[in-house]
Order: C-alpha cells, then sequence, then structure tokens
C-alpha cells in the first residue's frame, strides 16, 4: 500500500515588482506508509547541571531557559530578506534555519504553512539527491496550473539541532535563494516550539511532550499571553479560527507568508472598507491577483483580538478556487507568537 503526503506550490507577494515573500501551498506527493523514524544521532551533550524545579522562577523565568530546563535544543533562525526584496522596518523578515541535510549544511526558510518539507531542484546535487519525477503539476490557488511539475525523493537524515530524522519524503520544486522549506510536519516530529519575536526554534529528540506542553502553556497565560487552539486541515496544514469585524472564518498559521491575507469576500460580508493597492499577490504559473488593504476593527484569532488591524484582502472573482486565508509571519511577529506544534498551540500576546 501506499500513502499520499500533502504538500506545495509557491505564492509571492510583490510590491512594485519587489518581491517581499515566498509561501509554499499545497500539492500532492507520494510517499511510503513506513513511519518516519526519529534517532538521538549525534546528540549535543550540555555538561552544565540542570537547574532544579525548585529554581524555577515562574514568570521571571526566560522562555530558553524554561525550554532547556524541559530538555529542548535551543536553535537559533535567522531573519532574512530573499532576494532582491527591500530592506524595510515594515517588511517583515522570513525565519531562516540552518540544518544538515544528508550531513550537508542547508538553509531552509521555517514555514509552518507547508506540511512536507522542500529542497530546491537546483541544490539536489550537493545533497547528493536523485529526483524522482511527478506528472503533479505545480498548480496554483489563484486559478491555474503553470508547465513545472513537482518530484519527489526520501533524504536519509535530517538534522535540526539535536534532532535527526532519518528517511524523510520530500518535494523538489524550483525556489529561489534557499535550500529549501522545511515542513511543519517534521516540526511537529521532532515537537517543535517556535518563538517567532524572538527567532528561535526549541526542538526535543524523543518528540513531543505532552507534560512540558503543559508546563509551557501555564508558564505563558501567566504572563499574559492567549492560548488559541490550532487543527490540521484535510491537507494537514495548521489552521486556526478567526473573525474579520464580526464575521467568523479561518485562517491559516503560515510563516512563510510575508503578508497575511484573507478572501475580499469576507471582508465584504464584514462591511471593511477596502482600497486598491499596488501589491498583487503572485502564484505559480505566473497567476495573480491584486491585493486590497482595508482597515478592520476588530481582527480575531481565537479568543485573542487585534484592534484597528490593516488587512490584506485578496480578490479572486475570475476563479473558481477558494482564496485560503493566510497569517503571516509579520502579524506573528507583532503579537509575539509562540507556536507550540507538538500540541497544536499558538500562544499571542500584545506587545507591552
Amino acid at each position: 500500500m501506499k500513502a499520499f503526503e500533502i504538500a506545495a506550490i509557491a505564492l509571492v507577494v510583490f510590491a512594485l515588482d519587489v518581491p517581499v515573500g515566498w509561501h509554499m501551498v499545497i500539492a500532492q506527493v507520494q510517499a511510503t506508509t513506513d513511519k518516519t523514524s526519529l534517532s538521538a544521532g549525534p546528540v549535543a551533550i550540555v555538561s552544565e547541571a540542570k537547574p532544579t524545579p525548585n529554581d524555577i522562577a515562574g514568570d521571571s523565568l526566560t522562555l530558553e531557559g524554561f525550554m532547556k530546563h524541559e530538555g529542548f535544543d535551543v536553535v537559533k533562525l535567522r531573519r532574512q530578506n530573499l532576494g532582491n526584496q527591500k530592506p524595510h522596518r515594515d517588511n517583515p523578515k522570513h525565519l531562516i534555519i540552518d540544518v544538515g541535510v544528508n550531513r550537508v549544511s542547508a538553509s531552509l526558510m521555517v514555514d509552518t504553512g507547508t506540511p512536507t518539507t522542500n529542497i530546491a531542484r537546483a541544490s539536489l546535487e550537493k545533497f547528493g539527491v536523485v529526483e524522482q519525477k511527478t506528472s503533479d503539476r505545480i498548480t496554483s490557488p489563484l486559478g491555474s496550473a503553470s508547465n513545472n511539475f513537482f518530484g519527489i525523493a526520501t533524504l536519509a537524515t535530517l538534522a535540526v539541532g539535536n534532532c535527526v530524522i532519518t528517511n524523510v519524503p520530500i518535494l523538489i520544486d524550483v525556489i529561489p535563494f534557499l535550500d529549501g522549506v522545511l515542513g511543519s510536519e517534521e516540526m511537529r516530529k521532532v515537537g517543535a516550539v517556535l518563538d517567532c519575536a524572538h527567532a528561535a526554534v526549541y526542538v526535543l529528540p524523543q518528540g513531543p511532550s505532552g507534560e512540558a506542553s503543559h508546563k509551557l502553556a501555564t508558564m505563558l497565560q501567566r504572563n499574559g499571553f492567549t492560548q488559541v487552539p490550532m487543527r490540521l486541515t484535510s491537507d494537514h496544514r495548521l489552521e486556526v479560527s478567526c473573525s474579520i469585524d464580526g464575521i467568523a472564518s479561518t485562517i491559516i498559521v503560515d510563516t512563510g507568508s510575508a503578508a497575511t491575507c484573507v478572501n475580499k469576500n469576507i471582508g465584504i460580508k464584514a462591511g471593511v472598507m477596502m482600497k486598491h493597492t499596488r501589491k498583487a499577490l503572485t502564484g505559480s504559473g505566473e497567476t495573480s491577483a491584486p491585493m486590497l488593504i482595508g482597515r478592520v476593527k476588530q481582527f480575531a484569532i481565537g479568543d485573542f483580538e487585534i484592534r484597528d488591524a490593516d488587512v490584506g484582502f485578496i480578490d479572486l472573482n475570475k476563479s473558481d478556487q477558494p482564496f485560503v486565508s493566510l497569517l503571516g509571519i509579520g502579524e506573528l511577529i507583532s503579537n509575539s507568537a509562540i507556536i507550540d506544534l507538538g500540541s497544536l498551540s499558538m500562544y499571542l500576546r500584545h506587545r507591552r
């Protein structure tokens, strides 16, 4: 028996023809039903003594100190503009992680919006990966298919911090500027906790820990964070409930998207005044859709409320496909998002 795993298409936000984001969406990849195994591999040995539970001061404890106490390894991330993206304080940078692919160093974008890890076709040779061609077209959520096709392969090893995942099924695509994209399925396998505001991810060699997640939830809520439950969609993406001025909807938690974008129809139902911009959301196959901006009085993500938010809206009147709303990296950083992929929980807090 064969099973099918879900992964990706690319969306890029352009402003005046300047790319400010890269987002992987959905396509189909074939993978065996064998479970991907976790191996302790070359686990780092920490010589310093761990603090005892009595040393933990609750609210005064830093997240990094807490996670280390619970046995997590901390992996610092880099913030990076991609391609010719112009550095600007209003342009959120993408989160980049240095990993090991088949024991070779690689730079991947941390993308919670993509289930399956993707590797750039241009990087296959240095990783010793052989591509298997498929008939799966790279289709765009903006309404058409491109003439490009996905490839598939399996990585012998993928090392994230002190965690090593073996036999990792991947998609192969044309991905500019980077070696690929780290998908949410691999992050979930290592119990990843992603701190968007401080550019760090915490991983656990033995995988998700219910006890650690419970302690984390307690600590964060004591520090003023609001817990927002996430759920997996049918295509294995991380989804949360949201509302735009009282109109209920859902949105994908997507660190790979530079922009937070919502379907224009939701804005119309909510009575949001939207104006045209010089920005367009561009998908694979050279498809694109204009982006509008609207001031939303109340943007709710679960029980977390953002007042007077500027939200992007996408018009897909000519497409027979609904546009999936995306909660992008800029909104996640500005609201101090901490994403516990192991327990499917996100924590948000207004800046102090």
